[in-house]
């Protein structure tokens, strides 16, 4: 089984070899001209990866922010792309990648099948397509790239994932969105757990939930993030870098 972090918010990702639940985690990726050279060959896709390994590039996506993190060997990340909140209308800026991309529901069924690298992109027309540079990464359902679906900015990371780094203004729309959101406080001293449940929104103190530590009947973000939660009275907002996700 393998495991990741996100690099943007801090989520852990699992992928336990088959596609599990409703939600892909891993895709592939190839450029258009590395397949054109598969399909030549037109091998069988279970055996693509490991005749032209060279060739795939991995991404792992986050299913909660639903950042990209980009692998060539399922251990080192080099690139990390989130999604970008409006659309650009302007031509991606040259040089950039583009080819053939899949989520793990599809390739699993495409390797499974055996089905010849010549014949992959007419069986599977709900193949995406993927164009990425240095600065943008963006999805499209067609190969003459005419209907763009998603679009992401790439970010410089670090570890840990704090509050700082990722923008309070962020974090702030993951306490609007999200129902339950697990961070630690000064070096992991301190686990915290924010629930949304039915009585308000509640901030938990330990592991296994022990303290409560703050209840609000209403959502008000600002409230929360300026709520003198921690040890020494400190607020989310007043310790941004020493709030990791």
């Amino acid at each position: 089984m393998s495991v990741f972090g996100c690099n943007f918010c801090g989520e852990r990702l699992y992928y336990h070899g088959e596609p599990e639940g409703d939600v892909p985690v891993e895709h592939y990726f190839c450029t258009l001209e590395n397949w054109r050279s598969l399909e030549q060959e037109n091998l069988p896709a279970d055996c693509l990866e490991n005749e032209h390994e060279e060739f795939f590039f991995y991404a792992w996506r986050c299913w909660r922010c639903g950042s990209f993190l980009f692998s060539a060997d399922y251990i080192h990340i080099w690139g990390v792309y989130t999604p970008k909140e409006d659309f650009s209308f302007e031509p991606m800026q040259e040089p950039f990648e583009f080819g053939p991309f899949w989520d793990d529901f599809q390739w699993f069924d495409i390797t499974e099948n055996g089905t010849p690298a010549s014949e992959v992109l007419t069986r599977y027309p709900q193949t995406r397509w993927l164009a990425k540079n240095d600065d943008e990464l963006r999805i499209y359902s067609d190969i003459e790239l005419k209907n763009c679906i998603a679009q992401f900015r790439r970010i410089e990371f670090v570890n840990p994932v704090t509050v700082a780094t990722m923008s309070l203004d962020a974090f702030k729309k993951m306490l609007a969105r999200w129902d339950d959101i697990q961070f630690r406080y000064h070096s992991k001293l301190y686990n915290y757990n924010f629930m949304r449940e039915e009585n308000g929104v509640n901030i938990y103190r330990g592991l296994d939930n022990e303290q409560l530590v703050y209840h609000a009947e209403t959502t008000d973000v600002e409230e929360i993030v300026n709520a003198k939660i921690f040890p020494g009275g400190k607020s989310i907002a007043e310790a941004q870098a020493e709030v990791e996700l």
